[in-house]
């Protein structure tokens, strides 16, 4: 009889950890990206090739989390910039504030920062002032799927339910 209990009572315990192991690998945090046009990354770095591009409120899972011990080099932008060519010093293009880009050097109290168009694979260069910048040294990197498409976002721009 005490065999018997022992034997079931092994095999109750075998069951609710293989059921709680198996849980722990498929489940994943619903949540929602809190910016618009919120860049989704083959890696945890504002340099990592865009993947797809996130609306407001739309639904993600979040699968897990990354934070780095610094990344001195990037920051996200306060203010809409202009960003140019180096040789001619020409205008490529715009970017909105809210983007990420990398920090170059400082001079002064300003920055020169760059950053890599996905599309045209031109890189465009800026100055900007010390006060424009939001810098994302330690933040968190969250791993997400996205209607089954999986890539980093930057944890500014995702919230939970």
């Amino acid at each position: 009889m005490l065999s018997r209990t022992i034997t079931s009572f092994a095999t109750l315990f075998l069951a609710i950890l293989l059921h709680g192991n198996l849980l722990s690998q498929t489940s994943a945090m619903p949540g929602y990206i809190s910016g618009d046009n919120v860049n989704m990354r083959a890696d945890h770095s504002t340099q990592a090739k865009s993947i797809a591009l996130l609306k407001k409120n739309q639904r993600i899972f979040i699968i897990s989390s990354y934070r780095p011990e610094s990344n001195d080099n990037e920051a996200i932008l306060r203010v809409s910039t202009d960003f140019y060519d180096e040789t001619y010093g020409l205008k490529l293009f715009t970017l909105p504030k809210g983007k990420a880009v990398m920090v170059n050097r400082l001079d002064g109290n300003q920055y020169y920062i760059s950053f890599k168009n996905d599309k045209t694979g031109r890189v465009g260069y800026a100055k900007i002032d010390t006060h424009r910048l939001e810098f994302i040294n330690g933040e968190t990197w969250y791993y997400v799927d996205v209607d089954n498409k999986k890539g980093w976002v930057f944890g500014k721009y995702v919230s939970y339910y």
